[in-house]
C-alpha cells in the first residue's frame, strides 16, 4: 500500500462510517421522519453535512495524487479548515432559497452553520489526528512508501 492510497482511504472513511451510522440510526433507533423532504434535507444534508463531505472527499482525493508523505501530512492537518466552505455552501444555498421563496427564516439558515462550526472542526481535527497517527505508525514500520 502506498502513502497516497492510505490517505485516499482515510479521506473516504468518514463518509462511509457516517452513512452507515445514519442508516442504522434511522432504521433501528429513531422514529420515522414525519416532516417530509424538508426535514430530511435539514437533518441529513445540512446538519450532518453528508453531501458536503462527499463533495469534499472527491476534491481532496484528487488533490492527494502525486504528493509526498510530508505534504500529505500537512494537507491532513489543513483538511478540517478546507472542509468549511463545503459545509457552509449548502446552508447558504438553502437559506437563499428560503429568502427567494418569501420565508424570512432563510436569513437565519444562512448563518446557522456557524453554530455547528466548532463541532465540525473538532471532529475534523480528531479524524486528522487519527489519520496522521496511523500514517506515522505504519510508516515507521515501513509498510508505506513502497508498494508491499
Amino acid at each position: 500500500m502506498t502513502h497516497i492510497r492510505y490517505f485516499k482511504c482515510a479521506i473516504w472513511l468518514p463518509a462511509i462510517l457516517l452513512s452507515i451510522l445514519l442508516i442504522v440510526d434511522a432504521r433501528y433507533f429513531s422514529p420515522p421522519l414525519t416532516g417530509g423532504v424538508e426535514q430530511y434535507v435539514l437533518l441529513y444534508a445540512l446538519g450532518f453535512g453528508l453531501p458536503a463531505y462527499v463533495a469534499f472527499a472527491w476534491c481532496a482525493s484528487r488533490m492527494v495524487g502525486g504528493k509526498s508523505g510530508p505534504a500529505l501530512v500537512r494537507l491532513a492537518w489543513w483538511a478540517p479548515v478546507m472542509f468549511v466552505p463545503f459545509y457552509a455552501a449548502p446552508w447558504l444555498l438553502y437559506g437563499l432559497g428560503g429568502l427567494l421563496s418569501g420565508r424570512s427564516s432563510g436569513v437565519g439558515m444562512m448563518f446557522m452553520w456557524l453554530a455547528y462550526l466548532p463541532y465540525v472542526l473538532g471532529l475534523g481535527y480528531m479524524f486528522s489526528g487519527f489519520t496522521v497517527l496511523g500514517y506515522k505508525t505504519i510508516a515507521s514500520r515501513s509498510y508505506l512508501g513502497n508498494k508491499v
